[in-house]
């Protein structure tokens, strides 16, 4: 079922340093994405990076702090603090991003709910992989607050609304390994599935 597997921690630390060397520049510059190329233990990755990934790249690996090595530990601790550093020195711009990409997120959201009004199946099969999407709009929550424009927070209720409408409850979606990182009462989303439609 899920599309959504546990990252090997070494790859998503090798990662995140990558995403955390370009962020000042992703922040300088007015790209919603920005592609990093970063080496892994599993060779090069070209990935397209937005604040939304790092920071669920960040939020992950601390969640999985006790699978890393002692050195990669102190690895994750400077990434976190040089991307803290970061993010506090240009916090208005980050912010700003960080808006942006709520917004194109739930604009991918609302297109994969209305197309999930037209064939059910396909929409079971993809919404794992589709609802990152939300898991991503979490962790910018976090970082900017509640403080979200009317239309912004309108536009997010009328998303989880139709999430919760047309879904019903069921084992969390994702690689079980995750599943003590994105626990139920705030991830909620990823412990659904979209409805059979009726036979």
């Amino acid at each position: 079922m899920s599309h959504v597997l546990a990252e090997d921690p070494a790859v998503d630390l090798a990662i995140a340093r990558a995403m955390t060397d370009e962020l000042e520049e992703y922040i300088i510059q007015d790209d919603l994405y920005r592609t990093v190329f970063s080496p892994t233990p599993r060779g090069d990755e070209k990935l397209a990076m937005t604040g939304g990934d790092l920071l669920t790249r960040l939020y992950r690996l601390q969640g999985e702090r006790e699978r890393l090595t002692p050195g990669q530990q102190q690895e994750l601790d400077a990434v976190q603090s040089q991307a803290d550093a970061v993010i506090y020195s240009l916090k208005s711009r980050f912010n700003e991003r960080l808006l942006r990409e709520l917004g194109a997120r739930l604009d991918s959201l609302r297109w994969f709910l209305d197309e999930c009004s037209e064939d059910s199946q396909r929409c079971r099969a993809n919404y794992p992989y589709e609802i990152r999407n939300r898991q991503r709009i979490e962790e910018i929550l976090k970082r900017i607050g509640g403080d979200l424009p009317d239309d912004v927070k309108s536009r997010l209720r009328d998303t989880d609304r139709r999430l919760e409408q047309s879904s019903a409850a069921h084992p969390f979606i994702w690689d079980t390994r995750l599943e003590p990182i994105f626990p139920a009462d705030q991830y909620w989303y990823l412990y659904r599935l979209p409805r059979q439609a009726a036979g």
